[in-house]
């Protein structure tokens, strides 16, 4: 199974604008939205007319605590917790309304766009500091980023799925937060809160503790390699240790990209090194065991996304010597096969590209 650069479609030209300018809007969406989220949930008088006390809630099940008698300063404490909220509100309000304008010049255009289930997640865990810190996705949700990084449209790779795959990668060298663990280092937010944040009905799936599931069935694994266990304790997910396969996501550099959604909304990615997950694929369609129904979708993806990167992302992810040297035993022979089928050879990557 080879793809020929001709079978790539390349974007209209104006795609890139576009792109930018949704990444853009997104971008300072999500700044509001944490600003928001940080404020109290409110912020009230309580008492009789006698006396009466600011009282503040961080949280909505918090009882409340006093801030101090009503006087002036109180009540320019309250002004300005108001006047604040009300301009963040404002803010993401006239946000959402641009990214919805940009998102349908986006969609337009015909560019790759997700499901708006699973961007609905991916915003949250934006929101919540997750995504590119402890969280990657992976599987068929990544390949929108990588066509956008490779600036075509994929003959094959990008198809509706049933579930939801995210990688941990916490303390990683492709994590985007801190690589070192401490003991004070597991914040409050887990991909099981915010999940749980978007739609209370995910619960653990008790056969697979390392997979939820909500009230529709729908369902969202999170797969973590074996050099990452153990998780923090707040992660209540319990992902296999033995999958080793999963450590080769942890090489390269990953993509970070912001789609559009089918509903003209904005979708944010962060997605492995697109080497190393096609190689990942290729392996998984020959690995014994694997679901004999998944293995031709492994090979298809595989084959079309190291195909892309070797015509579109030489420079940034060469396909080189020595790139082949970092590759582990079980993944040498799997490049070898796909360059000896193409006529490929690392020592001049350029030729024939």
């Amino acid at each position: 199974m080879e793809f020929k650069k001709t079978d790539f479609v390349k974007f209209s030209p104006d795609a890139d604008r576009v792109i930018i300018n949704l990444e853009m809007a997104h971008t300072q969406w999500v700044d509001a939205r944490r600003a928001l989220d940080a404020l109290p949930i409110s912020m009230y008088w309580q008492g009789d007319a006698d006396r009466q006390y600011l009282t503040i809630k961080n949280k909505s099940k918090d009882a409340g605590e006093r801030l101090g008698l009503r006087s002036a300063d109180t009540e320019a404490t309250l002004a300005a917790f108001e006047a604040e909220k009300s301009g963040l509100q404002l803010k993401v309000s006239n946000l959402n309304a641009l990214i919805r304008d940009r998102a349908g010049q986006y969609r337009a255009l015909r560019l790759p766009a997700l499901p708006d289930k699973q961007a609905e997640i991916l915003r949250r865990l934006d929101i919540d500091g997750l995504l590119g810190t402890d969280l990657m996705v992976v599987g068929t949700n990544a390949f929108a980023a990588y066509e956008l990084a490779c600036g075509v449209k994929f003959p094959v790779g990008v198809e509706e799925t049933e579930d939801f795959d995210l990688a941990w990668c916490k303390y990683t060298k492709v994590s985007l937060g801190a690589k070192v663990r401490t003991a004070t280092s597991q914040g409050s937010k887990s991909l099981f809160l915010s999940l749980r944040s978007v739609d209370p009905s995910y619960k653990i799936n008790p056969r697979k503790p390392y997979q939820v599931q909500d009230s529709t069935g729908y369902e969202v694994e999170l797969l973590a390699a074996p050099s990452t266990h153990p998780l923090p304790k707040n992660s209540v997910f319990d992902p296999m240790a033995i999958l080793v396969e999963q450590e080769w996501l942890l090489q390269g550099q990953p993509v970070s990209h912001v789609t559009a959604t089918i509903r003209h909304r904005a979708c944010p990615l962060y997605v492995p090194d697109p080497r190393w997950m096609a190689l990942h694929k290729l392996w998984l369609s020959q690995k014994p065991g694997r679901n004999p129904a998944k293995k031709p979708k492994d090979e298809r993806q595989g084959h079309v996304l190291l195909d892309a990167t070797r015509y579109f992302l030489a420079d940034t992810y060469p396909l080189d010597i020595g790139f082949v040297l970092d590759l582990p035993d079980a993944l040498r022979p799997v490049f070898d096969q796909w360059a000896q089928s193409r006529g490929f050879d690392p020592a001049n990557p350029s030729d024939g590209a």
